[in-house]
């Protein structure tokens, strides 16, 4: 078969495949729960790291720009993720912040059912800086570029109403200052409540296993209660300990805290 016969077959099965599904501009967002995900949340944390109080600030959006329905049991997404994150300690009513990062990347979502959910980041994106009240102000004289992007896959099973588990692989294809950093995975799980009342309990446990050099492990658990109104809007709160490598030096160190979350439910 020609060349040009094999691109009019493929043709002509895409746009057949096409057409029996649905498209939808702009969908509404589809929930989906994975360690990447906790990441595109709005929060503000405040705890103790090192003997000293230290806030966390996250803004994060997920932006679905394109919906496809191939089937009635099964949707597609595709989109947009971002988020920044500060980190600040407060000295003399002043909150200085020590470092921040942000997250940018390209998502696509499918779920078939309501048990079975998989997203595939083609680019993730993480860039980490040094801020006005970093420790070591010397650092800032000799700053570098300290970023990575990486393709990763998750998917999520959700065998009862009330539980969610996930896990997840990365590749890091391109990293600046961050050699040794290959791949990592990444595991999940959630509880909340199963009936969609005002008031809903939930308890979150997240690990980490990242390789840089060598396999590091981390942690991250919260609990809490969501308080939400008729379209599941309103505030969170719990909570929560982690000890984990710090997404802001890229590794480099351990961030370990324990302290009160508040979740805005936008």
């Amino acid at each position: 078969m020609k060349r040009h016969h094999i691109l009019v077959f493929c043709l002509i099965v895409s746009v057949k495949a096409l057409n029996a599904g649905s498209y939808e501009f702009f969908p509404e967002r589809a929930p989906f729960f994975s360690v990447s995900s906790l990441e595109f949340r709005h929060y503000l944390y405040t705890g103790s790291e090192n003997s000293r109080i230290v806030n966390h600030g996250n803004l994060g959006v997920e932006f679905p720009v394109i919906g496809f329905s191939p089937k009635e049991n099964r949707r597609c997404l595709a989109g947009i993720a971002a988020a920044a994150h500060l980190v600040m300690f407060p000295e003399n009513m002043k909150f200085a912040v020590e470092n921040f990062y942000a997250t940018l990347a390209l998502y696509a979502n499918c779920f078939r059912s309501d048990k079975i959910a998989c997203r595939l980041y083609p680019v993730y994106h993480v860039s980490g800086h040094l801020g006005d009240g970093a420790e070591n102000d010397s650092a800032l004289t000799d700053a570098r570029a300290v970023s990575s992007e990486m393709v990763k896959f998750e998917i999520a099973f959700t065998p009862a109403s009330f539980f969610t588990f996930s896990g997840g692989y990365g590749y890091y294809y391109h990293v600046c200052a961050q050699q040794g950093l290959t791949d990592r995975f990444d595991l999940a799980f959630r509880f909340s409540s199963a009936q969609e009342k005002r008031v809903r309990p939930y308890a979150a446990i997240s690990g980490q296993f990242v390789h840089l050099h060598e396999w590091r492990a981390g942690i991250d658990v919260e609990a809490g209660s969501k308080f939400v109104n008729s379209r599941g809007r309103g505030i969170g709160i719990g909570v929560r300990y982690f000890n984990r490598m710090h997404p802001g030096y890229y590794f480099d160190q351990r961030e370990i805290s324990a302290g009160v979350q508040i979740d805005f439910l936008l």
